[in-house]
């Protein structure tokens, strides 16, 4: 993208991924949930997660409004037209006698098996972290019950769970990986690991991965061509510095390497929204983190082997109200050692549609193309001139993540939903959804967002409020 000149318009994209796979857009956001049921207040839909496997994909999310009837948070909906529609399938059902919370994650393998996991507790609600595995993806998408692993401490709470499968075709290959964190009742949190070496009908007891750090969270774990197995964390023990953290193995998770530091930044809020919550926010209330998204380039291509990680973080203009921004740092040597972080929104690394506001960016999603191209979704709202409507912008780069080159990805901004207090009674104040997520394939880049553009109205909001659903999006690549 070093060529990519400033005054050059996102039309030049497709010829600028010749050698990556040239794109082209899909038509339209893609609703995967069906909004028709939600009339009431307990419609929350966010926190998604996505994987493809052929013409089906697989989308999961937090909904709210089953959990009262049927005991589970953890939503999920299917396409089997390559995410052109798609079928709400309800609730994964909770192991017996239990309970699923949410916090979805998706991954599948080569065979086309695909693994959901959630948060989870059982019939004396002990916490745990449940991964399902898939029973039917042919004309529908069916889960059987999740299998439950259980944390070191039986009265510690499983958190922000994340899932991969390796399909590097290795003596690794198939094996299923389970990063989250335990917050144990007493002391500090912990980044576990734990695998699956018989195509999840057992897991491991875990492991502690995380061996430094008092505020750790938000593991996510990455599999190279070779097989290499990363996982990156986030360690908020500061009051506004923190870190992202990262170990490898090379055996399948047998083993592991020292822990790495992959990047340093200062803690992202807005002041007021802080102040307001409690805890990090941004305006209209959102409260937000520093989660680190990882990937691989696992395609055969001069970048071949470079990790990166996305994060968001304060970029030192907080004075002048810039609260967020998004970062990129990355690595050629498998890990060992980190570039300093570059920011994909703004700055000199933006050689094409830069932000030049100071307005937010926020919750990426990091993905690599087979070709080499990385992908960064994020939340941005340059679009407002009052910091608040939200779309999803997209930072690209072709050259292993030196320059970056912005363009919109929503065909709308949508607004906040009343937060703080939410007007979900079964949601935290100031919560609209820790993440998204993201898959990329060989035929392209597939994106799911929380996404608040339809209006619900009720007796509580006779003239409307925002409805969080869930939107797809697919930027296919062309060969």
């Amino acid at each position: 993208m070093s060529t990519f000149l400033r005054t050059a318009t996102l039309l030049a994209l497709p010829a600028l991924l010749a050698g990556c796979g040239s794109e082209r857009r899909s038509s339209q956001d893609v609703l995967a949930n069906n909004p028709g049921g939600d009339t009431g207040n307990n419609t929350t839909q966010n926190e998604t997660a996505v994987a493809r496997h052929g013409d089906v994909v697989v989308v999961g999310f937090n909904d709210s409004g089953q959990f009262t009837s049927e005991r589970s948070m953890t939503g999920y909906a299917y396409s089997t037209d390559g995410g052109a529609s798609f079928t709400d399938a309800g609730v994964l059902k909770a192991a017996g006698g239990g309970q699923n919370l949410g916090d979805p994650a998706l991954a599948v393998d080569r065979d086309g098996n695909f693994y959901f996991a959630t948060l989870a507790i059982d019939e004396r609600a002990r916490s745990y972290v449940g991964v399902a595995k898939s029973t039917e993806t042919k004309s529908k998408v069916t889960f059987g019950p999740p299998v439950l692993i259980a944390g070191l401490d039986p009265d510690g709470f499983q958190d922000k769970e994340l899932i991969a499968v390796d399909g590097s075709g290795g003596r690794h290959d198939g094996n299923v990986y389970v990063v989250w964190t335990e917050f144990p009742p007493f002391g500090a949190s912990r980044i576990l690991f734990s695998r699956s070496t018989d195509a999840g009908r057992r897991y491991s007891p875990p492991i502690q991965l995380s061996t430094s750090g008092s505020g750790v969270q938000a593991a996510m774990p990455a599999v190279a061509l070779d097989g290499t197995l990363y996982v990156a964390w986030e360690d908020r023990s500061g009051s506004t510095a923190g870190t992202i953290k990262l170990r490898r193995s090379a055996d399948g998770g047998a083993s592991w390497g020292p822990e790495i530091i992959a990047a340093r930044f200062t803690r992202m809020g807005d002041r007021a929204a802080t102040a307001a919550c409690g805890r990090p926010s941004l305006n209209g209330m959102i409260r937000v983190s520093e989660f680190p998204s990882i990937d691989v380039d696992r395609g055969s291509g001069r970048f071949s082997g470079h990790v990166y990680i996305a994060y968001a973080a304060d970029p030192g203009r907080q004075a002048r109200g810039d609260a967020s921004d998004v970062f990129v740092v990355r690595s050629t040597d498998g890990g060992a050692h980190w570039s300093d972080p570059v920011d994909v929104v703004k700055g000199g690394a933006v050689s094409a549609n830069p932000d030049e506001t100071t307005n937010d960016n926020f919750l990426p999603v990091l993905g690599v193309s087979p070709g080499g191209a990385v992908s960064v979704f994020f939340y941005d709202r340059r679009n407002d001139p009052e910091n608040h409507s939200i779309d999803v912008y997209r930072a690209l780069s072709i050259d292993g993540g030196k320059t970056w080159a912005n363009e919109r990805v929503t065909a709308e901004s949508f607004p906040v939903p009343p937060l703080k207090p939410n007007f979900d009674p079964l949601v935290k104040a100031c919560y609209m959804g820790d993440y998204n997520d993201g898959a990329v394939d060989d035929s392209g880049f597939y994106l799911t967002w929380g996404d608040n553009r339809l209006t619900v109205r009720n007796a509580r909001f006779p003239n409307g409020r925002p409805d969080p659903d869930v939107r797809f999006h697919v930027l296919e690549l062309e060969r």
